[in-house]
Protein backbone atom coordinates (compact mmCIF):
# COMPACT_ATOMS: atom_id res chain seq x y z
CA UNK A 1 0.00 0.00 0.00
CA UNK A 2 1.73 3.06 -1.13
CA UNK A 3 2.25 5.78 1.98
CA UNK A 4 -0.94 8.51 2.44
CA UNK A 5 1.72 11.01 2.84
CA UNK A 6 3.50 10.18 0.19
CA UNK A 7 1.31 12.14 -1.85
CA UNK A 8 2.06 15.61 -2.88
CA UNK A 9 -0.82 19.04 -2.74
CA UNK A 10 -3.04 18.83 -6.08
CA UNK A 11 -1.68 22.23 -6.45
CA UNK A 12 1.68 23.33 -6.41
CA UNK A 13 0.34 26.51 -5.27
CA UNK A 14 -2.01 25.11 -2.20
CA UNK A 15 0.86 26.96 0.77
CA UNK A 16 0.48 30.03 -1.35
CA UNK A 17 -3.06 30.12 -1.48
CA UNK A 18 -3.78 29.69 1.91
CA UNK A 19 -1.06 32.11 3.31
CA UNK A 20 -2.42 34.75 0.94
CA UNK A 21 -6.02 34.70 2.39
CA UNK A 22 -4.55 36.90 5.39
CA UNK A 23 -3.42 39.20 2.70
CA UNK A 24 -5.59 39.80 0.71
CA UNK A 25 -8.32 40.65 2.97
CA UNK A 26 -6.39 43.35 4.39
CA UNK A 27 -4.18 44.55 1.48
CA UNK A 28 -6.15 48.07 1.32
CA UNK A 29 -4.32 48.55 4.53
CA UNK A 30 -0.91 47.43 3.52
CA UNK A 31 0.44 50.98 2.56
CA UNK A 32 0.38 52.23 6.43
CA UNK A 33 2.11 49.14 8.06
CA UNK A 34 4.59 48.10 9.26
CA UNK A 35 6.01 45.28 8.13
CA UNK A 36 8.43 42.82 9.60
CA UNK A 37 10.03 40.37 7.03
CA UNK A 38 12.14 37.87 8.73
CA UNK A 39 13.41 35.01 6.12
CA UNK A 40 15.33 31.59 7.14
CA UNK A 41 16.75 28.75 6.45
CA UNK A 42 17.44 25.35 7.79
CA UNK A 43 19.69 22.57 6.42
CA UNK A 44 20.27 19.35 7.74
CA UNK A 45 21.59 15.78 7.52
CA UNK A 46 19.59 12.82 9.31
CA UNK A 47 20.93 9.48 9.95
CA UNK A 48 18.34 6.52 10.95
CA UNK A 49 18.75 3.25 12.15
CA UNK A 50 14.72 2.78 11.37
CA UNK A 51 13.56 5.26 8.94
CA UNK A 52 9.53 3.57 8.58
CA UNK A 53 9.56 2.78 12.78
CA UNK A 54 9.37 -0.63 11.69
CA UNK A 55 8.83 -3.87 13.38
CA UNK A 56 5.49 -4.28 13.65
CA UNK A 57 2.14 -2.03 14.07
CA UNK A 58 0.15 -3.78 15.73
CA UNK A 59 -3.42 -1.76 13.73
CA UNK A 60 -2.93 -3.19 10.98
CA UNK A 61 -3.25 -1.60 7.61
CA UNK A 62 -0.09 0.70 7.90
CA UNK A 63 2.65 0.05 5.13
CA UNK A 64 4.79 1.37 2.59
CA UNK A 65 6.67 -0.23 -0.21
CA UNK A 66 10.30 0.52 -0.73
CA UNK A 67 13.24 -0.12 1.21
CA UNK A 68 13.21 -0.30 4.99
CA UNK A 69 16.06 0.38 7.58
CA UNK A 70 18.38 2.41 7.34
CA UNK A 71 18.70 5.99 5.66
CA UNK A 72 20.25 9.29 5.56
CA UNK A 73 17.92 12.05 4.81
CA UNK A 74 18.68 15.45 3.50
CA UNK A 75 16.37 18.38 4.67
CA UNK A 76 16.79 21.53 2.91
CA UNK A 77 13.55 24.46 4.60
CA UNK A 78 13.77 27.19 3.47
CA UNK A 79 11.32 29.79 5.75
CA UNK A 80 9.52 33.19 6.32
CA UNK A 81 8.25 34.87 9.35
CA UNK A 82 6.20 38.23 8.32
CA UNK A 83 4.41 40.22 10.37
CA UNK A 84 2.27 43.51 9.23
CA UNK A 85 1.09 45.95 12.00
CA UNK A 86 -1.10 48.95 11.36
CA UNK A 87 -3.60 50.81 13.33
CA UNK A 88 -6.61 48.87 11.80
CA UNK A 89 -5.23 45.64 11.19
CA UNK A 90 -2.76 42.86 11.89
CA UNK A 91 -1.26 40.14 10.19
CA UNK A 92 1.24 37.46 11.04
CA UNK A 93 2.22 34.58 8.91
CA UNK A 94 4.92 31.91 9.55
CA UNK A 95 5.88 29.20 6.17
CA UNK A 96 8.18 26.90 5.98
CA UNK A 97 9.01 24.69 2.80
CA UNK A 98 10.05 20.76 4.09
CA UNK A 99 11.91 19.34 1.77
CA UNK A 100 13.44 15.92 2.04
CA UNK A 101 15.83 13.85 0.32
CA UNK A 102 15.98 10.28 1.48
CA UNK A 103 19.16 8.70 -0.08
CA UNK A 104 18.11 4.62 0.02
CA UNK A 105 14.70 5.28 -0.50
CA UNK A 106 14.39 7.75 -3.38
CA UNK A 107 10.24 7.03 -3.80
CA UNK A 108 9.81 8.97 -0.23
CA UNK A 109 11.69 12.17 -1.64
CA UNK A 110 9.05 14.97 -1.08
CA UNK A 111 7.97 18.26 -0.38
CA UNK A 112 5.79 19.21 2.74
CA UNK A 113 4.79 22.57 3.47
CA UNK A 114 3.54 23.72 6.76
CA UNK A 115 2.04 27.04 7.25
CA UNK A 116 0.66 29.68 10.12
CA UNK A 117 -0.99 32.82 9.31
CA UNK A 118 -3.85 35.31 10.72
CA UNK A 119 -4.90 38.38 10.77
CA UNK A 120 -7.76 40.80 11.44
CA UNK A 121 -9.08 43.91 10.38
CA UNK A 122 -10.78 46.90 11.33
CA UNK A 123 -13.24 47.71 8.12
CA UNK A 124 -15.27 49.93 9.88
CA UNK A 125 -14.05 51.49 12.77
CA UNK A 126 -15.27 50.35 16.38
CA UNK A 127 -17.84 48.28 14.75
CA UNK A 128 -16.79 45.64 11.87
CA UNK A 129 -14.15 43.38 12.05
CA UNK A 130 -12.94 40.47 9.89
CA UNK A 131 -10.77 37.58 11.36
CA UNK A 132 -8.95 35.24 9.08
CA UNK A 133 -6.67 32.30 9.57
CA UNK A 134 -4.87 29.65 7.68
CA UNK A 135 -2.79 26.66 8.94
CA UNK A 136 -0.87 23.92 7.19
CA UNK A 137 0.71 21.29 9.17
CA UNK A 138 1.55 17.69 9.34
CA UNK A 139 0.88 14.89 12.02
CA UNK A 140 0.31 11.48 12.61
CA UNK A 141 -3.53 9.53 11.45
CA UNK A 142 -4.00 7.26 14.17
CA UNK A 143 -2.95 6.35 17.57
CA UNK A 144 -2.49 2.95 16.41
CA UNK A 145 0.49 3.08 13.91
CA UNK A 146 3.72 3.64 14.07
CA UNK A 147 4.24 7.88 16.28
CA UNK A 148 6.48 9.92 14.07
CA UNK A 149 7.98 12.74 16.49
CA UNK A 150 9.06 14.48 12.64
CA UNK A 151 8.39 14.14 9.07
CA UNK A 152 11.70 12.72 8.21
CA UNK A 153 9.64 9.24 9.61
CA UNK A 154 7.85 7.63 6.64
CA UNK A 155 5.74 5.64 8.51
CA UNK A 156 2.30 5.44 6.60
CA UNK A 157 0.46 7.06 9.42
CA UNK A 158 1.42 10.71 8.36
CA UNK A 159 -1.04 13.09 7.15
CA UNK A 160 -1.22 16.64 6.21
CA UNK A 161 -3.57 18.35 7.53
CA UNK A 162 -4.87 21.92 6.38
CA UNK A 163 -7.11 24.66 7.96
CA UNK A 164 -8.62 27.81 6.87
CA UNK A 165 -11.13 29.76 8.35
CA UNK A 166 -12.81 33.57 7.78
CA UNK A 167 -15.08 35.45 10.42
CA UNK A 168 -16.82 38.97 9.87
CA UNK A 169 -18.10 40.31 13.09
CA UNK A 170 -20.07 43.32 14.21
CA UNK A 171 -19.00 44.69 17.91
CA UNK A 172 -20.60 47.77 19.91
CA UNK A 173 -19.81 49.39 22.87
CA UNK A 174 -22.81 50.58 24.98
CA UNK A 175 -20.93 53.44 26.59
CA UNK A 176 -20.13 51.86 30.01
CA UNK A 177 -22.88 50.07 30.46
CA UNK A 178 -22.50 46.81 28.34
CA UNK A 179 -20.37 45.10 24.65
CA UNK A 180 -22.20 43.30 22.17
CA UNK A 181 -20.99 41.12 19.55
CA UNK A 182 -22.55 38.90 16.84
CA UNK A 183 -20.05 37.20 14.80
CA UNK A 184 -20.36 34.48 11.60
CA UNK A 185 -17.46 32.00 11.29
CA UNK A 186 -17.04 29.44 8.25
CA UNK A 187 -14.12 27.03 8.67
CA UNK A 188 -12.91 24.23 6.19
CA UNK A 189 -10.59 21.17 7.33
CA UNK A 190 -8.83 19.22 4.57
CA UNK A 191 -6.42 16.45 4.71
CA UNK A 192 -4.88 14.54 1.82
CA UNK A 193 -6.21 11.52 2.92
CA UNK A 194 -9.50 12.98 2.56
CA UNK A 195 -10.99 11.27 4.75
CA UNK A 196 -12.14 13.37 7.36
CA UNK A 197 -12.64 16.42 5.35
CA UNK A 198 -15.24 18.68 6.84
CA UNK A 199 -16.46 22.43 6.73
CA UNK A 200 -18.65 23.99 9.62
CA UNK A 201 -21.00 27.43 10.07
CA UNK A 202 -21.26 28.55 13.20
CA UNK A 203 -23.03 31.91 14.61
CA UNK A 204 -22.71 33.58 18.12
CA UNK A 205 -24.30 37.02 19.59
CA UNK A 206 -23.46 37.68 23.37
CA UNK A 207 -24.02 40.79 25.46
CA UNK A 208 -21.55 41.55 28.13
CA UNK A 209 -22.18 44.03 30.46
CA UNK A 210 -19.35 46.77 31.42
CA UNK A 211 -17.10 48.96 33.67
CA UNK A 212 -20.96 50.03 35.27
CA UNK A 213 -21.61 46.53 36.26
CA UNK A 214 -18.24 46.09 38.56
CA UNK A 215 -20.02 44.60 41.46
CA UNK A 216 -22.46 42.21 39.95
CA UNK A 217 -21.76 41.38 36.34
CA UNK A 218 -23.48 39.89 33.70
CA UNK A 219 -23.72 38.09 30.15
CA UNK A 220 -26.17 37.01 27.87
CA UNK A 221 -24.81 34.33 25.17
CA UNK A 222 -26.05 32.12 22.29
CA UNK A 223 -24.23 29.99 19.75
CA UNK A 224 -25.01 27.42 16.87
CA UNK A 225 -22.36 25.52 14.71
CA UNK A 226 -23.44 23.10 12.35
CA UNK A 227 -20.36 20.67 11.09
CA UNK A 228 -20.70 18.91 7.80
CA UNK A 229 -18.85 16.01 6.95
CA UNK A 230 -17.57 15.62 3.57
CA UNK A 231 -16.94 11.89 2.72
CA UNK A 232 -20.70 10.89 4.61
CA UNK A 233 -22.65 13.56 4.02
CA UNK A 234 -23.44 13.86 8.02
CA UNK A 235 -24.09 16.49 9.90
CA UNK A 236 -23.79 17.58 13.80
CA UNK A 237 -25.39 20.80 15.49
CA UNK A 238 -24.47 22.15 18.56
CA UNK A 239 -26.05 24.73 20.16
CA UNK A 240 -26.21 26.61 23.81
CA UNK A 241 -27.79 29.13 24.89
CA UNK A 242 -26.81 30.49 28.60
CA UNK A 243 -26.72 33.53 31.01
CA UNK A 244 -23.68 34.18 33.36
CA UNK A 245 -23.36 35.66 36.55
CA UNK A 246 -20.21 37.15 38.21
CA UNK A 247 -20.10 38.88 41.89
CA UNK A 248 -16.97 40.27 43.07
CA UNK A 249 -16.73 39.52 46.71
CA UNK A 250 -13.92 41.05 46.47
CA UNK A 251 -11.39 43.61 43.92
CA UNK A 252 -9.26 39.68 43.78
CA UNK A 253 -12.29 37.33 44.58
CA UNK A 254 -14.94 36.94 42.22
CA UNK A 255 -18.17 33.77 42.39
CA UNK A 256 -19.35 32.89 39.31
CA UNK A 257 -22.73 31.27 38.02
CA UNK A 258 -23.95 29.88 34.53
CA UNK A 259 -27.08 28.96 33.44
CA UNK A 260 -29.14 27.85 30.02
CA UNK A 261 -29.64 25.03 27.74
CA UNK A 262 -27.61 23.09 25.11
CA UNK A 263 -29.41 21.26 22.44
CA UNK A 264 -27.39 18.84 19.95
CA UNK A 265 -28.55 17.38 17.24
CA UNK A 266 -26.56 14.23 16.14
CA UNK A 267 -26.64 10.42 15.98
CA UNK A 268 -25.49 9.50 20.00
CA UNK A 269 -25.07 6.18 20.76
CA UNK A 270 -24.93 7.10 24.61
CA UNK A 271 -28.63 8.13 25.25
CA UNK A 272 -29.91 11.62 25.69
CA UNK A 273 -27.44 14.81 23.81
CA UNK A 274 -29.50 18.07 25.02
CA UNK A 275 -30.24 19.04 28.43
CA UNK A 276 -30.17 22.11 30.88
CA UNK A 277 -26.80 23.05 31.46
CA UNK A 278 -25.80 25.10 34.83
CA UNK A 279 -22.19 25.64 36.66
CA UNK A 280 -21.04 27.41 39.63
CA UNK A 281 -17.35 28.60 40.33
CA UNK A 282 -15.05 31.28 41.61
CA UNK A 283 -12.03 33.21 39.97
CA UNK A 284 -9.18 34.34 42.40
CA UNK A 285 -6.58 37.10 41.21
CA UNK A 286 -4.64 37.96 44.25
CA UNK A 287 -1.71 39.44 42.45
CA UNK A 288 -1.33 40.60 38.96
CA UNK A 289 1.49 37.14 38.83
CA UNK A 290 -1.35 34.70 39.57
CA UNK A 291 -4.72 33.36 38.31
CA UNK A 292 -6.97 30.58 39.56
CA UNK A 293 -10.54 29.92 38.42
CA UNK A 294 -12.74 26.96 38.74
CA UNK A 295 -15.76 25.66 37.88
CA UNK A 296 -18.07 23.00 38.29
CA UNK A 297 -21.13 22.14 36.98
CA UNK A 298 -24.12 19.49 34.89
CA UNK A 299 -24.13 19.21 31.21
CA UNK A 300 -25.89 16.20 29.40
CA UNK A 301 -23.10 14.20 29.94
CA UNK A 302 -22.81 13.92 33.77
CA UNK A 303 -21.09 16.00 36.10
CA UNK A 304 -18.79 18.40 34.40
CA UNK A 305 -15.39 20.23 35.62
CA UNK A 306 -13.41 23.62 34.41
CA UNK A 307 -10.00 24.52 35.93
CA UNK A 308 -7.45 27.28 34.88
CA UNK A 309 -4.40 28.47 36.99
CA UNK A 310 -0.70 30.04 36.07
CA UNK A 311 1.93 31.83 38.28
CA UNK A 312 4.67 33.91 36.98
CA UNK A 313 7.79 34.95 38.71
CA UNK A 314 10.60 36.82 37.07
CA UNK A 315 12.06 33.14 36.03
CA UNK A 316 9.42 31.01 36.31
CA UNK A 317 6.21 30.04 34.71
CA UNK A 318 3.75 27.72 36.40
CA UNK A 319 0.60 26.79 34.04
CA UNK A 320 -2.33 24.49 35.31
CA UNK A 321 -5.65 23.21 33.19
CA UNK A 322 -8.41 21.26 33.15
CA UNK A 323 -11.53 20.49 30.53
CA UNK A 324 -14.15 18.72 29.70
CA UNK A 325 -16.12 18.96 26.34
CA UNK A 326 -17.54 17.25 23.49
CA UNK A 327 -15.76 17.94 20.14
CA UNK A 328 -14.84 16.98 17.29
CA UNK A 329 -11.49 16.80 14.96
CA UNK A 330 -13.03 19.79 13.06
CA UNK A 331 -13.14 21.68 16.13
CA UNK A 332 -9.75 20.55 17.49
CA UNK A 333 -7.78 21.22 14.65
CA UNK A 334 -8.69 24.60 14.52
CA UNK A 335 -8.10 25.05 18.21
CA UNK A 336 -4.47 23.25 17.00
CA UNK A 337 -3.87 26.22 14.52
CA UNK A 338 -4.17 28.59 16.29
CA UNK A 339 -2.42 27.43 19.64
CA UNK A 340 -0.69 23.61 18.81
CA UNK A 341 -3.54 21.69 19.56
CA UNK A 342 -5.10 22.80 22.81
CA UNK A 343 -1.96 24.76 24.18
CA UNK A 344 0.70 26.63 22.95
CA UNK A 345 3.06 23.70 22.40
CA UNK A 346 6.27 22.62 24.11
CA UNK A 347 7.64 25.60 23.96
CA UNK A 348 4.73 27.70 24.59
CA UNK A 349 5.76 28.06 28.70
CA UNK A 350 9.26 28.79 27.47
CA UNK A 351 8.31 31.50 24.94
CA UNK A 352 5.83 32.88 27.74
CA UNK A 353 9.09 33.37 29.91
CA UNK A 354 11.12 34.65 27.61
CA UNK A 355 8.27 37.27 26.12
CA UNK A 356 7.32 38.38 29.86
CA UNK A 357 11.26 38.61 30.77
CA UNK A 358 12.13 40.67 27.45
CA UNK A 359 8.47 42.46 26.66
CA UNK A 360 9.96 44.63 23.83
CA UNK A 361 11.37 41.61 21.79
CA UNK A 362 9.30 40.88 18.45
CA UNK A 363 7.35 37.86 18.93
CA UNK A 364 8.82 35.95 15.70
CA UNK A 365 12.12 36.15 16.94
CA UNK A 366 11.01 34.16 20.12
CA UNK A 367 9.28 31.48 17.94
CA UNK A 368 12.41 31.14 15.28
CA UNK A 369 14.63 31.74 18.48
CA UNK A 370 13.38 29.11 20.74
CA UNK A 371 13.50 26.26 18.56
CA UNK A 372 17.14 26.97 17.76
CA UNK A 373 18.23 27.78 21.35
CA UNK A 374 16.97 24.16 22.66
CA UNK A 375 17.52 22.34 19.42
CA UNK A 376 13.79 21.15 19.27
CA UNK A 377 11.59 20.87 16.07
CA UNK A 378 10.00 17.92 17.02
CA UNK A 379 6.52 17.19 17.59
CA UNK A 380 4.10 14.63 18.30
CA UNK A 381 2.28 12.50 21.02
CA UNK A 382 5.72 13.17 24.00
CA UNK A 383 5.00 16.83 23.71
CA UNK A 384 1.18 17.36 23.12
CA UNK A 385 -1.94 14.45 23.24
CA UNK A 386 -2.60 13.28 19.34
CA UNK A 387 -5.59 14.67 17.96
CA UNK A 388 -6.06 11.37 16.01
CA UNK A 389 -8.15 11.47 12.53
CA UNK A 390 -11.79 10.36 13.17
CA UNK A 391 -15.49 11.92 12.10
CA UNK A 392 -16.74 10.76 14.69
CA UNK A 393 -18.06 13.35 17.74
CA UNK A 394 -16.32 12.26 21.58
CA UNK A 395 -16.34 13.53 25.02
CA UNK A 396 -13.03 15.16 25.73
CA UNK A 397 -11.69 15.41 29.27
CA UNK A 398 -7.82 16.62 29.19
CA UNK A 399 -5.55 17.61 31.83
CA UNK A 400 -1.99 19.26 31.32
CA UNK A 401 0.42 21.18 33.41
CA UNK A 402 3.92 22.97 32.69
CA UNK A 403 6.34 25.01 34.08
CA UNK A 404 9.03 26.49 32.71
CA UNK A 405 12.66 28.23 34.34
CA UNK A 406 15.03 30.26 32.55
CA UNK A 407 17.69 31.31 34.58
CA UNK A 408 21.30 32.31 33.40
CA UNK A 409 22.30 29.40 32.92
CA UNK A 410 20.13 26.55 33.12
CA UNK A 411 16.48 25.99 31.27
CA UNK A 412 14.22 23.66 32.32
CA UNK A 413 10.49 22.81 31.35
CA UNK A 414 8.67 20.10 32.76
CA UNK A 415 4.92 19.42 30.72
CA UNK A 416 2.73 16.54 31.85
CA UNK A 417 -0.81 15.95 30.60
CA UNK A 418 -3.44 13.41 30.72
CA UNK A 419 -6.78 13.33 28.33
CA UNK A 420 -9.52 10.97 27.34
CA UNK A 421 -11.63 10.69 24.85
CA UNK A 422 -15.20 8.66 24.80
CA UNK A 423 -17.07 8.66 21.74
CA UNK A 424 -20.62 9.51 21.73
CA UNK A 425 -21.53 8.78 18.12
CA UNK A 426 -21.06 4.91 15.88
CA UNK A 427 -17.91 3.90 14.77
CA UNK A 428 -19.30 3.63 11.18
CA UNK A 429 -18.76 7.14 10.68
CA UNK A 430 -14.67 5.85 10.45
CA UNK A 431 -14.52 2.83 8.40
CA UNK A 432 -13.48 4.36 5.93
CA UNK A 433 -10.44 5.61 7.73
CA UNK A 434 -6.93 4.11 6.57
CA UNK A 435 -5.34 1.54 9.14
CA UNK A 436 -7.97 0.64 11.55
CA UNK A 437 -9.06 -2.79 11.63
CA UNK A 438 -11.24 -2.68 14.54
CA UNK A 439 -12.78 0.51 15.25
CA UNK A 440 -14.04 -0.51 19.08
CA UNK A 441 -10.35 0.25 19.91
CA UNK A 442 -10.83 3.80 19.40
CA UNK A 443 -14.45 4.01 21.28
CA UNK A 444 -12.12 4.89 24.65
CA UNK A 445 -9.15 5.99 24.58
CA UNK A 446 -6.35 8.09 27.18
CA UNK A 447 -3.17 9.43 26.11
CA UNK A 448 -0.81 10.43 30.03
CA UNK A 449 2.56 11.22 29.17
CA UNK A 450 5.28 14.03 29.92
CA UNK A 451 8.06 15.45 29.71
CA UNK A 452 11.69 16.84 30.60
CA UNK A 453 14.12 19.06 29.01
CA UNK A 454 17.06 20.87 30.94
CA UNK A 455 19.52 22.89 28.60
CA UNK A 456 22.85 24.09 29.91
CA UNK A 457 24.51 27.35 28.61
CA UNK A 458 28.03 25.68 28.35
CA UNK A 459 29.38 29.60 27.10
CA UNK A 460 27.85 32.60 25.62
CA UNK A 461 27.99 30.90 22.36
CA UNK A 462 27.42 26.83 23.44
CA UNK A 463 24.29 25.23 24.92
CA UNK A 464 23.91 21.36 25.76
CA UNK A 465 20.27 19.74 26.02
CA UNK A 466 18.63 16.84 27.25
CA UNK A 467 15.16 15.48 26.71
CA UNK A 468 13.43 12.61 28.15
CA UNK A 469 9.87 11.88 27.32
CA UNK A 470 7.15 9.56 27.61
CA UNK A 471 3.97 8.56 26.82
CA UNK A 472 1.25 6.07 27.37
CA UNK A 473 -1.74 5.29 25.11
CA UNK A 474 -3.77 2.71 26.74
CA UNK A 475 -7.26 1.46 24.52
CA UNK A 476 -10.15 1.48 27.67
CA UNK A 477 -12.11 -1.97 27.35
CA UNK A 478 -9.67 -3.54 24.35
CA UNK A 479 -6.70 -4.93 26.93
CA UNK A 480 -4.44 -2.88 24.54
CA UNK A 481 -1.22 -0.21 25.88
CA UNK A 482 1.22 1.13 24.34
CA UNK A 483 4.31 2.80 25.75
CA UNK A 484 6.15 5.53 23.74
CA UNK A 485 9.72 6.53 25.31
CA UNK A 486 11.98 9.36 23.78
CA UNK A 487 16.06 10.04 24.62
CA UNK A 488 17.53 12.87 23.16
CA UNK A 489 20.95 14.82 23.41
CA UNK A 490 21.75 17.61 21.37
CA UNK A 491 24.65 20.48 21.16
CA UNK A 492 23.54 24.18 19.88
CA UNK A 493 26.45 26.69 18.81
CA UNK A 494 25.83 29.91 17.71
CA UNK A 495 28.31 30.44 15.37
CA UNK A 496 27.29 34.52 14.65
CA UNK A 497 24.79 36.71 15.72
CA UNK A 498 24.15 38.90 12.28
CA UNK A 499 22.25 36.84 10.79
CA UNK A 500 21.83 34.51 13.43
CA UNK A 501 23.64 31.25 12.41
CA UNK A 502 23.36 28.19 14.17
CA UNK A 503 24.94 24.57 14.33
CA UNK A 504 22.89 21.80 16.23
CA UNK A 505 24.02 18.46 16.80
CA UNK A 506 21.56 15.67 18.12
CA UNK A 507 21.43 11.95 19.26
CA UNK A 508 18.45 10.38 20.39
CA UNK A 509 16.55 6.79 20.72
CA UNK A 510 12.92 6.65 19.97
CA UNK A 511 10.75 3.19 20.95
CA UNK A 512 7.18 2.00 21.48
CA UNK A 513 6.81 -0.89 23.93
CA UNK A 514 3.10 -2.85 22.90
CA UNK A 515 1.45 -5.62 24.86
CA UNK A 516 0.57 -6.78 21.77
CA UNK A 517 1.83 -8.70 19.41
CA UNK A 518 3.99 -7.10 16.63
CA UNK A 519 3.23 -3.52 18.17
CA UNK A 520 7.24 -3.11 19.32
CA UNK A 521 9.84 -0.39 17.31
CA UNK A 522 12.69 1.17 18.20
CA UNK A 523 14.94 4.22 16.05
CA UNK A 524 18.27 5.17 16.71
CA UNK A 525 18.83 8.44 14.71
CA UNK A 526 21.95 11.21 14.47
CA UNK A 527 20.91 15.10 12.95
CA UNK A 528 22.86 17.56 11.72
CA UNK A 529 21.84 20.87 10.86
CA UNK A 530 22.31 24.30 10.02
CA UNK A 531 19.67 27.40 11.05
CA UNK A 532 20.32 30.60 9.95
CA UNK A 533 17.81 33.40 10.49
CA UNK A 534 18.02 36.99 8.87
Amino acid sequence: MKALEDERCRSGSCAAAFGAVAMLLFAPFAGAADWRVLPRMSLSETYTDNVRLGGGFGGGGFGTTGKGGEDFVTQINPGVFIRGQARRFNVDLDYTMNNLIYAENGNLTRMRHQLNAAGTGELIKDLFFVDGRASIIQQNISLLGPQAISNVNATGNRADVRTLSVSPYLRHRFGNLATGEVRFLHNEVTSNTSFVNSSANAYTANINSGDAFRILAWGLNYSNQTIEFTRSGREAELERSFANLRYAVTPQFSLTATGGYERNTFLSIRGKNSSPTWSVGFMWQPNERTNIALTGGQRFFGDTYNAVASYRTRLTVWDASYDENITTFNQQAQQGAQTGFGSAGFAGGFNQLITAQNPGLNPGLIQQGSGGLLGMGLSGSFFDPTNFLTNRLFLQKRFQASFALNGLRNTFVVRGFNMTRQALSAAIADEVLPGVADLSLLNHTRQTGGNVLWSYRLSQRNRANFNLAYTRFSFLGANRDDDLMLASFSVVRQLQERPNLFAILEARHNRRASNQPGGDYRENAVTASLNMSF
